[in-house]
């Protein structure tokens, strides 16, 4: 049986203005698979996941989520997809708990109370569900992000730094509670990051992004080790 890939980047480029981010970038994700993108700051992970999520479009080459191309069927794209970005996307004078309850009202074939009382327990969130967002703090904020993005029971999540700027006890709550018991077989999760321990708890493939292009892949925890090494020469050969 042939397996379906979720995502697919075919020869694809990008540039702003003279500076070029991403060059002849290929990359497939197959259903279900929890694909963690390496790179340092810089390397072009942002511009990655917003060609994903359809924010933007490539200069050259092809992006297919699901087998519908970025080109001409973004709205069916983001009808599947779940996005966690760098910036929370929230209404800071809203509550957490009326957040929600807006964006839902674009998913209305979700149970909004069932997945409500879920994901409020696992992202450790109930206590802090009336407070505005406004209040919250970083970690809060992005636990919230998630919680929103997880709403509609996506296909797939695409997350952008989730870890970044998180303190211990939430990264915990991540890779200890979010993961193991959300995220089900049927979910297709790409990620970035720059931190390795991080996407050692989370991944079952690792890719690292160097000039603009996914350069190294492991797609065994056998080969993880091999590859972690070589990312961190990537990084202090750049410093």
């Amino acid at each position: 049986m042939i397996e379906k890939n979720s995502i697919e980047i075919n020869n694809v480029s990008k540039s702003f203005g003279s500076n070029p981010i991403l060059n002849d970038c290929f990359l497939s994700v197959r259903s279900s698979e929890r694909y963690v993108l390496l790179g340092s700051n810089g390397s072009g992970k942002t511009t990655l996941v917003k060609l994903l999520t359809t924010l933007y479009s490539p200069d050259q080459g092809e992006v297919i989520i699901n087998g519908y191309n970025s080109s001409n069927h973004s709205e069916q794209i983001r009808t599947i997809m779940g996005y966690v970005g760098h910036n929370s996307l929230l209404y800071a004078d809203l509550t957490a708990f009326e957040n929600l309850q807006f964006f839902s009202k674009f998913y209305p074939h979700i149970d909004f109370d069932e997945q409500f009382e879920y994901l409020s327990r696992i992202l450790n969130l109930s206590h802090l569900i009336n407070q505005k967002v406004g209040k919250l703090s970083h970690g809060e904020q992005k636990r919230l992000s998630i919680m929103k993005a997880m709403m509609s029971s996506p296909s797939i999540l695409i997350m952008d730094e989730p870890d970044a700027g998180l303190d211990v006890n939430s990264i915990y709550n991540l890779t200890e509670q979010f993961f193991p018991n959300v995220i089900n077989g049927n979910m297709t999760v790409f990620l970035t990051t720059h931190n390795s321990d991080f996407a050692l708890s989370v991944a079952n493939t690792i890719g690292i992004l160097q000039s603009g292009k996914i350069e190294f892949q492991a797609h065994s925890k056998d080969e993880f080790p091999e590859l972690i090494d070589k990312y961190k020469s990537i990084n202090e050969s750049v410093l």
